[in-house]
């Protein structure tokens, strides 16, 4: 039972979203030194996807669009949410 505005199983989902960003990228999406500016953006902020020219990383539309849907921060709306058939 989920009492308040706890997590559930859709921060699985938010996790690999994270991961997969980590894993083609380098760094995670939010990442920021100073840490209170990494919760505002983690909070606040859309996802960014480095520049392929500038940065020598191209990330496939296929992957962001599975980045960004997993990254939804409404959880409701969140790839995934109503079951991992979603994402297969």
């Amino acid at each position: 039972m989920l009492i308040g505005n706890g997590h559930d199983y859709t921060v699985d989902w938010w996790a690999l979203g994270i991961l997969i960003y980590e894993m083609i990228v380098g760094i995670p999406p939010f990442f920021h030194r100073n840490k209170h500016k990494m919760y505002h953006f983690i909070k606040e902020s859309k996802v960014n996807f480095p520049d392929p020219v500038k940065h020598k990383i191209f990330v496939s539309e296929e992957a962001k669009d599975l980045i960004v849907r997993l990254l939804d921060k409404d959880k409701k709306n969140r790839l995934g949410a109503n079951g991992v058939e979603e994402i297969l």
